[in-house]
């Protein structure tokens, strides 16, 4: 490990020829160190102001590229850069590309020079617009929703509705509250449906921050808030959310199920992918609904090498009939979450929502097992075994240059094996029950 005074010079890394099984890393420093594919580059978070990848990396597996690219971007200080050295950058970059993008770097833009990608700079601004994005068409609950955001704490806001009703009754509701926020409503000319509808409003976003709001459920007055605290005050976020309640058709408070239970005991950021891992090997949602989290904007712009028409997708798998399995795992590859204990959004069980429909049912069990295969195809699994987050505390002042704990999720049946012991003999698996031959 580099000393506190080379951190503080912000070290180039070189990722040079191949050595063995090993790739040498030498710093611009008087520090050397080695690289071993799949482990971790050995410097401190936000630390590094380049790395510049020679041809080896493009002699990696699709698993350890990604790898790589992760721990290149958590190295990295905020605008920091990622260069293809040496005569095949080109075909360095090309190898890249793709899982660059996936991992949430930006390509090298002007006036920089080189094939290579960019860690996104981080927002300096201290009040910005959030978006409450409302996709609707039941008008049966609308009200006490829209209500919700309108009272909101946090007051810098635009609310935009896009209307997907069959009849004018929640154009009437709305009409009802114009007065009293700034709201953007949609009458959308046909139906789009849930994933459509979603789509439509974020286009029409204009925050630097999105917190879709589903038009049967109820955010706390102090949830926008809440939720923006983290990411003003904690890097590299990539997404905020919280433990929430469950209620009925009479917004009567009701018992939790499985993916409502309290996954972590305290206000935690989670190394994002291990939350994506648990929550996907698991397929069971403890991150929340759209309703439940808030997330940039800029986490889902267009990516040349990723996405064509498709915004909601994790490397192409939709997750048909399970948007936020697809929204959470496109984000969590892209940095770390907040993970609030207190409950700052009310979830609506009744027998209209989509969710409760068999063919929907049938449709989002198909949709996340084909992200489970995505996402062990890719190898994201490997690193730790799914009942263990690596977490640090949300209150800044506890946490320590990569203080990084092992934790297990609480709404999970407990492992009588020790977390380090379960690391082990995880990553020490050479092929796992669930892997294809």
């Amino acid at each position: 490990m580099l000393s506190d005074e080379s951190m503080r010079q912000k070290v180039g890394v070189l990722l040079k020829a191949r050595r063995s099984d090993l790739l040498d890393i030498s710093a611009r420093t008087d520090a050397q160190a080695s690289f071993e594919p799949g482990g971790n580059l050995p410097f401190n978070d936000r630390s590094v102001e380049g790395v510049c990848l020679g041809d080896a990396a493009a002699t990696l597996s699709v698993r350890d590229q990604i790898q790589l690219l992760m721990q290149c971007r958590r190295v990295l200080i905020p605008g920091g850069v990622v260069l293809c050295a040496e005569d095949d950058a080109a075909t360095t970059y090309a190898s890249l590309a793709r899982w660059a993008e996936l991992v949430g770097m930006v390509d090298l833009a002007a006036p920089r020079t080189g094939q290579g990608w960019q860690k996104r700079e981080a927002s300096t601004d201290t009040l910005p617009l959030v978006s409450i994005l409302i996709p609707s068409w039941n008008p049966r609950y609308f009200l006490e929703c829209l209500d919700s955001a309108i009272a909101q704490t946090y007051q810098h806001i635009e609310i935009i509705i896009c209307d997907d009703c069959e009849s004018d009754a929640i154009a009437q509701l709305v009409a009802s509250r114009t007065s009293q926020a700034t709201i953007q409503y949609v009458k959308n000319p046909e139906r789009l449906h849930a994933r459509k509808n979603y789509e439509k409003c974020l286009s029409l976003a204009r925050g630097e921050y999105v917190k879709f709001l589903n038009d049967d459920d109820v955010l706390a007055p102090e949830c926008v808030a809440t939720l923006l605290g983290a990411f003003l005050n904690v890097p590299d976020l990539v997404l905020a959310t919280s433990h929430r309640w469950r209620i009925n058709t009479s917004s009567q408070v009701i018992g939790d199920m499985p993916a409502t239970r309290l996954a972590v005991n305290r206000d935690l950021v989670i190394d994002g992918v291990t939350l994506a891992n648990a929550l996907i090997m698991h397929g069971l949602n403890f991150i929340g609904e759209p309703s439940t989290a808030m997330f940039r904007r800029r986490d889902f712009e267009k990516r040349p090498h990723l996405d064509a028409e498709r915004t909601f997708h994790f490397n192409g798998e939709e997750s048909l009939g399970a948007i936020d399995f697809a929204m959470w795992s496109r984000l969590l590859v892209q940095g770390n979450a907040a993970f609030f204990r207190k409950r700052l959004s009310r979830f609506r069980i009744h027998d209209a929502q989509a969710q409760a429909q068999p063919d929907v049912v049938v449709l989002s069990i198909v949709g996340i097992r084909g992200l489970q295969k995505q996402w062990v195809d890719l190898g994201m699994f490997r690193r730790f075994p799914p009942h263990l987050l690596l977490c640090q505390p949300l209150t800044r002042s506890e946490v320590k240059a990569n203080d990084w704990r092992v934790e297990a999720v609480r709404s999970l049946r407990s492992s009588p094996i020790p977390p380090e012991e379960a690391i082990r003999v995880w990553r020490a698996t050479r092929r796992h029950t669930f892997e294809a031959a």
